[in-house]
């Protein structure tokens, strides 16, 4: 069996953002995405041939950064590691999935630059995969915004971060309001917005 080493996985990881990209978003960008270079003679090989040296090295870079932030993390029993979970509210938003739940602490990952330049939609995001857990079946008790860019993991506890937000309900009235407010529109929502402040 074919062992992928760190580049090969990292080229193919790269390529395959670009597909969910198109799932995602049923279109993709001609600018940015590289299947827009793909005709019918264009291979696999190609694609991840394509990827530019300069992703491959920052993807490396960021990879190294987390090593520090994630060890404990990595410790945990698989069972208190998710990837990519989904929640009760998912399809009231068509699907939305956020990036990482870890003990308890509910993770979106950010790749900016520019970290202190973050909008305001970053924590509203959070602030929205928190609320889809309508039956707290995550036990989320954390949240926090990782800057991969950066190596830093910036957390709240739930009642501080809403609190901050301006909320003076408890989390369990936020979650049921949402769900009801979600399932009265019978549409999807970008996520982060909505009708109701919390």
């Amino acid at each position: 069996m074919h062992r992928l080493g760190e580049e090969e996985l990292t080229r193919l990881c790269h390529v395959a953002g670009f597909y969910e990209a198109v799932y995602r978003n049923g279109v993709f960008s001609r600018r940015r995405n590289l299947l827009a270079l793909a005709d019918a003679r264009t291979t696999l090989n190609h694609l991840i041939a394509a990827v530019p040296g300069y992703v491959v090295e920052d993807i490396a870079e960021q990879v190294d950064l987390a090593d520090k932030p994630f060890a404990p993390f990595r410790q945990l029993p698989v069972g208190r590691r998710m990837c990519g979970p989904v929640f009760a509210g998912s399809s009231d938003l068509g699907g939305a999935d956020a990036d990482f739940i870890v003990g308890g602490l509910l993770i979106d990952c950010k790749a900016t630059s520019r970290p202190h330049t973050i909008h305001r939609s970053a924590v509203q995001q959070l602030a929205g995969y928190l609320l889809l857990d309508y039956d707290d079946t995550y036990g989320i008790d954390r949240v926090g915004l990782y800057l991969s860019r950066q190596g830093s993991l910036i957390t709240w506890r739930v009642p501080d971060f809403l609190n901050a937000l301006g909320s003076r309900l408890p989390l369990p009235k936020l979650r049921t309001l949402l769900r009801h407010d979600l399932r009265r529109a019978g549409q999807a929502v970008p996520s982060g917005s909505g009708g109701r402040d919390v």
